[in-house]
């Protein structure tokens, strides 16, 4: 069996390193656009919910909201699949492209069943660039700063949230909601600049016997070519599943679906109803939405101070104490404090929720060798979708059922000491090996 992180020691930290952030940028695109169209839901939902033709309930809201989660179930082990057989570029641009037209389709949608068919096939595209995204940054960044560039590139979802939010801000009340939604179709106008500017996988054209290729791309970015007893892409693509429960990696996978689950639960829990909620709890319609781009905002920049802190200190702790600080925040949202108190409180729990949540991700695609790492990703992504999709349910519940508005924090907050918990699980990397 291949050992872990075997792609990464045989890399050689080489001078040339000019263009490996071309990579990182080109993925904080994408990810800015999934952050965008999976927080902008949630950024319309007030409007949604008052829209005279739709005449949509909180339970109806929670349907929609979860259709574009089922989707990402399917996209991400689909895509992560898909991505480690035929190549990482061309599941990348198959990937934006399937969730920009969808947006479209979304924002035109007459009904709202044509609404939830149009946002499942956006979860699709959604679903799948994320786990693309962690092998291709990953592989093309210097090892010494691999958390760092992981960060910054999973930033672009933050950012993405926020847009979404400020979106919403200036746009929702004087144009409705359709405007804000039909902007998550705007990556369609860089299909061009990602085709020419995204390489491929150096470890695919390797695998795949397409040496001349795989040695220009490394000149290219400065980084080594795998070593050659890496086990094929192509073989690890055969077996799926089977790879990540051998023995060496179930424990591991078992970890890490756990933590991603709960925090997505977290994650998509309070991005789709920390709007309403907070409009619940008196809040007018502007602040209500603000604390969303707030929650967004700092998780953006938390997201690379973990990543700068987990360079120095290792993931576990960092992931373990992030999550823990995020569920003592999220509780203390059950007490009325003073609006500028509130934004702070929220804000920690960004850090704690989706900053942690990135620096899952990071350690899970860190932590499988090359041949398999979309698969790992995509595949523990998928999974995470039943969390995706249970986080706006909760908060639908209780909106439906008049329950207190405390019971929302209560479970999203429990969810997060969950994951804490969960990463604890996978045994610590060792110089790229698991410890035994």
């Amino acid at each position: 069996m291949t050992a872990v992180g075997e792609v990464v020691s045989a890399r050689e930290i080489m001078p040339r390193r000019s263009n490996t952030g071309l990579v990182t940028w080109l993925c904080w695109i994408a990810m800015f656009a999934e952050g965008y169209d999976m927080s902008a839901l949630g950024a319309v939902l007030p409007g949604m919910l008052t829209d005279p033709v739709w005449h949509l309930t909180p339970a109806g809201a929670s349907l929609l909201a979860s259709c574009a989660l089922v989707g990402m179930f399917f996209g991400g082990y689909g895509f992560g699949v898909i991505a480690d057989r035929t190549g990482r570029k061309r599941a990348f641009l198959m990937c934006v492209t399937l969730f920009s037209l969808a947006s479209t389709c979304a924002a035109l949608a007459p009904w709202p069943a044509v609404f939830g068919v149009a946002r499942f096939f956006c979860g699709v595209g959604v679903g799948g660039i994320v786990p693309i995204c962690s092998a291709l940054v990953y592989e093309f960044s210097p090892p010494e700063s691999a958390n760092r560039q992981y960060a910054l590139m999973y930033s672009g979802y933050t950012l993405g949230i926020l847009g979404a939010a400020l979106a919403a801000f200036g746009l929702l009340e004087p144009h409705g909601w359709r405007v804000v939604i039909g902007l998550g179709a705007a990556p369609l106008l860089l299909m061009p600049v990602f085709a020419g500017l995204m390489p491929e996988s150096v470890a695919f054209l390797s695998a795949r016997g397409r040496k001349a290729e795989a040695a220009a791309v490394a000149a290219r970015y400065g980084i080594a070519l795998p070593a050659e007893d890496v086990k094929p892409a192509s073989d690890a693509a055969r077996v799926g599943l089977r790879a990540l429960f051998a023995p060496g990696y179930r424990r591991a996978t078992a970890g890490f679906w756990l933590a991603t689950f709960a925090g997505m639960v977290v994650v998509y829990g309070l991005t789709t109803w920390l709007p309403q909620i907070m409009k619940s709890a008196g809040y007018e319609l502007g602040p209500s939405i603000l604390f969303l781009g707030v929650f967004a905002l700092a998780s953006s920049a938390g997201g690379v101070v973990l990543g700068f802190i987990a360079d120095r200190i290792g993931r576990t702790v960092t992931i373990l104490c992030a999550f823990a600080v995020g569920a003592g925040a999220i509780l203390a949202l059950n007490h009325p404090w003073p609006l500028a108190v509130t934004y702070a409180i929220v804000a920690v729990a960004g850090v704690g929720t989706i900053s942690a949540a990135v620096m899952v991700t990071s350690y899970l695609a860190a932590y499988f060798p090359s041949g398999i790492r979309a698969t790992a990703v995509g595949s523990c992504l998928s999974f995470s979708r039943f969390g995706a999709v249970c986080g706006p349910i909760v908060g639908g519940l209780v909106a439906t059922y008049g329950l207190p508005l405390a019971w929302n924090f209560t479970a999203y907050g429990s969810a997060a000491l969950l994951a804490a918990a969960a990463i604890l699980l996978p045994p610590v990397l060792r110089d790229g090996h698991v410890a035994s």
